[in-house]
C-alpha cells in the first residue's frame, strides 16, 4: 500500500520537475504559464498523495509528528499562493472577476512554482528516514540532461521568437500578453465566449508542443494530459451539466448564457442531439479525472496502470470530438451577432503600434517585446524578392508582413511614371495622375520575366490583397503584362480578367482595351469572364458614384448591359446574364449594389423567364428553380438546367454552365445551399477531389449534420487509393454520431464496395 503510493508521489514530482525544466526553456510568458498549470496540478496531486501516508504510516509504527507539520505547511502555503490557480485556470476553467483572472496567472511564475518543486523534493527525500519497502531515492528525471531534448526547446523558441506584429487577442486572458489588442469580456455570455477561445489557444500551443517534443515520451505524457483536461474545461464551458444543484463545478455552459441572452443556440444543441456526445466525452473526462486533473491517492491503482491508461487513451478521437465541439463553437459565435468577434480571435491586426505595459515576466527577467516587422527599404529590389518569397511560400504569418511590406512598397516606393487619364463628365472632364512606381514595376518585370502557373496565381493573390490603396497601378501592372507576353496561355488571361473584375476602376483605357479585346477572344468562358469584369467593374465604379451624388446616374445601367451583350445570341446571353446576377452576391461589389435593386430584379425575372423555356414546362422544376432565384443561389440555377439537359446537341450547354460554377465566374451565394449545389457541379464534371474538399469543409462547419459526414465519405471512396482513410472515417462516424438505419445502410454499402475492391 505504502509502496504504491510513495511510487506515485515519485512521478507527480518527476513531472513537476520535468515541467520546471520545460518553462525554464521557454521564455514566452503566455506559454511558460500554460505549461506551467500542470505544475500547479501536480502539486495539488502530491499534497493529496502525502496527506494519503500519515495513517498508514501511523499504523505501521512510525513517527510522524514532524512529517505531519513539514506536509502540512506545505499544503496551507500552497493554498494561500497557488490553489485558487490550480482550481480555476487547470484542473478547471471556471468563472472568476476580470482583473482577478489575470491576477491569478500572473501569480504563475517561476520562482514560485520552483519554490513548491524543491519543496516537494525535499518532503519525498525526508521519506527516507522511514526505511520504507520499495522507497526509491528521488534523482532528477534523464529529460533534463538530454542534449536532443534541449534542442528540440531551443527549436520551438525560435518559432516563437520568429513571430511579429500585433493580434486581436478576445480570450479571457489576451490583456496579458504582449502585442495584443484586447477585448474586455464582463458580461456572463461573453465571459463565457471568452473562456473558450482562451482553452480553443490552450488546446493549440499543446498540440503544437506535441509535434515538437512529442518523441520524448514523458514530455508527451505531460502534454496529452493536459490536452484532455483542457478538452473537458472546453465541453464544460460550452454545453451545461447536469450536476447537483450546489456542486462546486456548477456553472451555466454558452448554450445556457447564448439562451439566456435571446439568440439560438441551435448549432450546440444540435451538435449534442446528433453526437453521442456522453459516450465521446466519458473516455475523456476519465483521463482527466485519474491522470490528468488528478492522481487517486489511494492504493487502487498503480502508476503503471494510470500511465497505460494515458498512453491507451486515443488522442486522435478526442481531439476530432473536440474539433466538432470547436465547430459547433464557432457556428454558434457566427449567429449571434454580439459573438462574432470571438471568431476573430489571434487574428493579425495591421497598421497599429502597441503601447501601454508590458506582460509580467514568467522568469523574472524583462522580455523582449514582440514587435512589428522592421520597415525595410521599400526600393531594394532583393526585399522585393524577399517578402515575394515570403509570400509565395511563407506561412499565415510570412503572408502577413509580406503583404504589409507590399502595401507601403506600392504606396511609397519611387514614381518612375505618372499615367494620365481624363474622366469625362457630361458638362466636361477631369484629368487623373496615376503614380506608377518601383513595386509595381517589379511586378511586371516578375511576371515576364517567367513564372510557373503556382506561382502566378500567387501573384494574382497579393495583387488582390493589396489593391485597396493603388487599384489602378496594380491593373495597370497585370495589362502591362497581359501586353508585353506573346501567346499567355488562356488560362492566364482568364485569370488576368477574373483579377480585373475584382479590383478595376474607371476609367481606365488599357484595362478597358483588354477587357474588350477578350470579348472577341474566341474561348468562351474567357469572353464571358471579361464581359463579367467589365460589368463588375462598371456596378462598382457608377454605384459609388450613385451613392455619393444622391442616386444620380453618371451612365444608363440599362444602355452599359446591353452594350455589353448585344452581340451575343442564345444561350449565350441568358448565361451573362447569370453571371451579372450572381455578380451581386460578390463580397468586393458589397454596399456599390445598392442603387441597382430594381436592375437586379429585372435580372432576376429576366433569367425566370429564359431558362423557364428550357425546363420543358415542368411545374415541379420551375418551381425549384423560382425557389433558387428567391435565394440568389445561381449556381443550384445551373445544376437544375443541366440535369435538365440530355440531348445530345444540348452537352455543350451542359458544359458550360457547370465550368462558369467550377471556376468561379458563377459566383457562389453566401449560404450552405449554394456550397451544396457547388459540389454538386463537381461531383457532374467528376472533379471527386475538389468535390470532397468542398464538402469536407462543409462539414466541419456544421459538425451537427450527419448527412454531410457521410456524403464526404461517399466522395471520399471516389478517389482512387483512399479507401484506408474511408474505413477510417466511417468508423470516426459511427463512434461520433447517433445514426438512424438510413445512415448505417449507407456506412454499409460503401463497406461492402470497399471490400470488393480489395478482393
Amino acid at each position: 500500500m505504502i509502496a504504491i503510493r510513495t511510487e506515485k508521489l515519485r512521478f507527480t514530482l518527476e513531472e513537476m520537475r520535468i515541467t520546471l525544466y520545460l518553462t525554464e526553456h521557454l521564455t514566452d510568458p503566455f506559454v511558460s504559464r500554460t505549461l506551467a498549470r500542470h505544475i500547479l496540478i501536480r502539486a495539488g496531486c502530491f499534497i493529496d498523495i502525502v496527506r494519503s501516508l500519515r495513517k498508514p504510516f501511523n499504523v505501521a509504527g512510525h513517527d510522524t509528528r514532524e512529517f505531519h507539520k513539514t506536509k502540512e505547511a506545505y499544503a496551507e502555503t500552497f493554498g494561500e499562493i497557488l490553489q485558487k490557480s490550480r482550481d480555476r485556470l487547470g484542473a478547471h476553467v471556471q468563472d472568476l472577476d476580470f482583473g482577478k483572472r489575470i491576477e491569478l496567472w500572473n501569480d504563475i511564475e517561476i520562482g514560485k512554482v520552483g519554490f513548491f518543486v524543491e519543496e516537494a523534493r525535499q518532503l519525498y527525500d525526508s521519506l527516507s528516514a522511514f526505511n520504507l519497502y520499495g522507497y526509491i531515492p528521488y534523482a532528477n528525471p534523464t529529460e533534463i540532461t538530454d542534449a536532443s531534448l534541449l534542442a528540440h526547446l531551443q527549436s520551438y523558441q525560435r518559432t516563437l521568437d520568429r513571430r511579429t506584429g500585433i493580434e486581436l487577442g478576445t480570450d479571457s486572458l489576451a490583456a496579458t500578453r504582449n502585442n495584443t489588442s484586447a477585448a474586455v469580456n464582463l458580461t456572463p455570455v461573453h465571459a463565457r465566449a471568452a473562456q473558450l477561445a482562451l482553452i480553443r489557444r490552450w488546446i493549440a500551443l499543446e498540440r503544437d508542443l506535441l509535434q515538437a517534443l512529442g518523441s520524448h515520451p514523458r514530455i508527451a505524457r505531460i502534454v496529452r494530459a493536459r490536452v484532455a483536461t483542457d478538452i473537458v474545461s472546453f465541453c464544460d464551458c460550452l454545453v451545461t451539466r447536469l450536476l447537483q444543484s450546489g456542486a462546486p463545478q456548477e456553472m451555466d455552459g454558452l448554450d445556457k448564457l447564448v439562451e439566456d441572452s435571446g439568440q439560438s443556440a441551435s448549432a450546440i444543441n444540435d451538435f449534442v442531439a446528433a453526437a453521442n456526445f456522453g459516450s465521446e466525452l466519458q473516455p475523456i473526462r476519465d483521463v482527466r479525472n485519474y491522470v490528468g486533473a488528478h492522481i487517486e491517492a489511494s492504493d487502487t491503482s498503480t502508476i503503471t496502470s494510470l500511465i497505460a491508461d494515458l498512453d491507451a487513451y486515443d488522442l486522435e478521437r478526442g481531439l476530432k470530438f473536440y474539433e466538432r465541439m470547436l465547430a459547433a463553437f464557432l457556428k454558434t459565435c457566427c449567429s449571434a451577432p454580439f459573438l462574432r468577434t470571438y471568431i476573430a480571435d489571434g487574428a493579425r491586426v495591421y497598421g497599429v503600434t502597441m503601447a501601454g505595459a508590458q506582460a509580467i515576466s514568467y522568469s523574472g527577467n524583462s522580455p523582449a517585446s514582440l514587435v512589428p516587422i522592421g520597415h525595410q527599404a521599400i526600393d531594394d529590389e532583393s526585399a522585393y524578392h524577399q517578402n515575394l518569397l515570403r509570400w509565395i511560400a511563407g506561412d499565415d504569418s510570412q503572408k502577413g508582413d509580406a503583404r504589409q511590406f507590399f502595401l507601403a512598397a506600392f504606396v511609397g516606393s519611387t514614381v518612375v511614371e505618372t499615367i494620365e487619364e481624363a474622366d469625362q463628365f457630361s458638362h466636361g472632364y477631369s484629368q487623373l495622375h496615376h503614380e506608377f512606381r518601383h513595386a509595381h514595376q517589379f511586378l511586371v518585370t516578375t511576371l515576364t520575366g517567367g513564372v510557373s502557373d503556382p506561382e502566378f496565381i500567387s501573384v494574382l493573390e497579393l495583387i488582390q490583397v493589396c489593391a485597396g490603396l493603388t487599384p489602378y497601378q496594380l491593373v495597370e501592372a497585370l495589362v502591362r503584362y497581359a501586353r508585353d507576353s506573346h501567346n499567355l496561355p488562356p488560362l492566364r488571361i482568364f485569370l488576368i480578367c477574373r483579377v480585373l473584375g475584382e479590383i478595376a476602376s474607371a476609367p481606365h483605357a488599357s484595362a478597358r482595351t483588354f477587357l474588350e479585346t477578350q470579348s472577341q477572344h474566341g474561348n468562351w468562358q474567357i469572353e464571358l469572364e471579361a464581359m463579367l469584369a467589365r460589368f463588375k467593374t462598371y456596378v462598382r465604379e457608377e454605384g459609388i458614384f450613385r451613392i455619393n451624388n444622391k442616386g444620380t446616374a453618371r451612365t444608363d445601367y440599362d444602355e452599359t448591359v446591353r452594350s455589353l451583350i448585344a452581340e451575343l445570341q442564345e444561350p449565350e446571353r441568358s448565361m451573362a446574364l447569370l453571371a451579372f446576377a450572381s455578380a451581386f452576391c460578390n463580397q468586393r461589389i458589397g454596399s456599390c449594389a445598392k442603387p441597382f435593386m430594381i436592375h437586379y430584379a429585372d435580372l432576376q425575372r429576366q433569367i425566370e423567364l429564359r431558362w423557364s423555356s428550357l425546363l420543358a414546362g415542368d411545374d415541379e422544376k420551375i418551381a425549384a428553380l423560382k425557389k433558387l432565384i428567391a435565394a440568389h443561389d445561381y449556381v443550384g440555377i445551373c445544376v437544375l438546367i443541366a440535369l435538365s439537359l440530355n440531348t445530345p446537341n444540348e452537352q455543350v450547354l451542359r458544359e458550360a454552365l457547370l465550368d462558369g460554377c467550377c471556376n468561379g465566374t458563377i459566383t457562389l451565394a453566401p449560404h450552405d445551399e449554394a456550397s451544396r449545389n457547388l459540389v454538386s457541379c463537381f461531383l457532374l464534371k467528376n472533379d471527386y477531389l475538389r468535390a470532397f474538399e468542398a464538402t469536407s469543409s462543409l462539414a466541419s462547419k456544421n459538425p451537427e449534420q450527419i448527412d454531410l459526414q457521410i456524403h464526404a465519405v461517399e466522395i471520399l471512396m471516389q478517389i482512387p487509393g483512399e479507401g484506408t482513410d474511408v474505413s477510417q472515417k466511417i468508423t470516426s462516424i459511427r463512434q461520433a454520431y447517433k445514426l438512424s438505419d438510413t445512415d448505417k445502410k449507407r456506412l454499409f454499402d460503401l463497406e461492402r464496395v470497399l471490400a470488393i475492391r480489395n478482393v
